[in-house]
């Protein structure tokens, strides 16, 4: 049963947890590093105890693949529960709802302060962000990003509103795509249309200024304000509850969550979450790169041992600093390297000539393989290899 401002309450209670996570995440610290931040200096991505450079963007990409996927899922099951309960727009909208112009304009700058403030948080972290702000030394990258993010959500807390919802949100135009006859949506009951007294309380409460008894529209945010606002009408006039609420696809339909659709969707979902977890757990820690390095020629050493040189990209992909232990092996060859132990720290990426010179070999080119034992608090934790050749030069006359 429908009870006057149920609805309404559970909305706020919504906006109140997604305001707990978007201001609370980026003080919360993960290994001496923000749980989610996007670090642009450093082109890395830094999530919940991983570190990802940008030249692992597939790992991102797996992510928005499984987080696109879900979010088709829940709008063909749920309607537009994402706009009317989750939506930034209509939370911030809601917490800048005051009834005097002054007093929503208060509320707009307030919010649009913090708000922009928590945004650049999740690209500076705020344990740097406040000591800067009280130097004066934001600088103008920050300060200006502030700034126009601040003038962004403040216009559209004056100006736009719920107006942006109903005209330029193109989520909003696709909802007609994704719906179905079994997908939630806030509808009014037609067949009890003798029990509307015409009070026009639905109207008046809609964010988006529709009219509810025309039927589904695209400006719909599925906020139910309209069935709040219509419930304590129908209790005093002793009508049946529900006169304008929730319904699948229609009043009086039935939730089918296992049609062809939902099923499609599903299981692109659990296949979008594997691909995700086989590109994690398949993460090295250490990225290992080598060529010969140019200019150096292969030459004889005076005691005749093959003298090559090698560069050799290494980048810890860890949080944790690390030593990586170079070997390389040849068939009948003594080899010895230089240098042969490399320190790295957390997300360090590091170029090394590697000289390598090997006693034993015949003139001509010889298969080898580099490999790279690292090693964490004592412990190796990974090894990498990678096929190098090595030259032996004709002796000198």
């Amino acid at each position: 049963m429908t009870r006057s401002g149920r609805f309404r309450r559970w909305r706020r209670a919504a906006g109140a947890a997604q305001a707990a996570v978007m201001l609370g995440l980026p003080f919360v610290r993960v290994g001496g590093e923000s749980a989610l931040r996007l670090d642009v200096p450093a082109g890395r991505l830094h999530a919940f105890g991983a570190s990802f450079a940008i030249d692992e963007a597939f790992v991102v990409l797996a992510a928005v693949l499984l987080v696109t996927v879900l979010f088709l899922l829940v709008t063909l099951l749920l309607g537009r529960v994402w706009c009317g309960w989750a939506c930034p727009q209509t939370v911030l909208a809601d917490l800048t709802s005051a009834r005097r112009p002054l007093g929503r304009v208060a509320s707009a700058l307030v919010v649009s302060a913090v708000v922009s403030a928590s945004i650049v948080w999740w690209f500076v972290s705020p344990y740097e962000f406040f000591p800067r702000l009280a130097a004066g030394a934001l600088g103008p990258v920050v300060a200006g990003s502030w700034a126009a993010l601040f003038a962004i959500l403040f216009l559209d807390l004056t100006l736009l509103r719920a107006r942006f919802c109903a005209t330029a949100c193109p989520y909003a135009k696709l909802q007609g795509v994704l719906f179905d006859r079994s997908t939630l949506v806030v509808a009014y009951d037609a067949r009890r249309a003798a029990d509307c007294v015409d009070c026009e309380a639905c109207v008046r409460v809609c964010p988006t200024g529709i009219d509810i008894r025309h039927g589904l529209q695209t400006e719909c945010i599925a906020c139910a304000e309209c069935a709040d606002a219509c419930a304590p009408i129908m209790a005093k006039l002793r009508r049946a509850p529900d006169l304008v609420g929730y319904f699948f696809g229609e009043p009086g339909g039935r939730a089918r969550p296992l049609r062809p659709a939902a099923l499609a969707l599903g299981g692109g979902a659990i296949a979008a979450t594997a691909l995700l977890v086989a590109v994690v757990a398949a993460r090295a820690v250490l990225d290992l790169s080598a060529v010969p390095e140019f200019g150096f020629a292969p030459r004889r050493a005076p005691d005749g041992r093959a003298v090559n040189a090698y560069s050799v990209a290494l980048e810890n992909h860890g949080r944790a600093p690390v030593t990586v232990a170079l070997a390389l092996s040849a068939p009948g060859a003594d080899v010895a390297l230089r240098p042969d132990r490399v320190a790295l720290g957390p997300g360090e990426r590091r170029q090394v000539r590697l000289v390598v010179t090997a006693g034993g070999l015949a003139p001509g080119r010889v298969q080898g393989e580099l490999s790279a034992a690292v090693s964490r608090g004592g412990a190796i934790v990974e090894r990498r290899t990678q096929r190098l050749a090595l030259v032996s030069p004709e002796a000198a006359p």
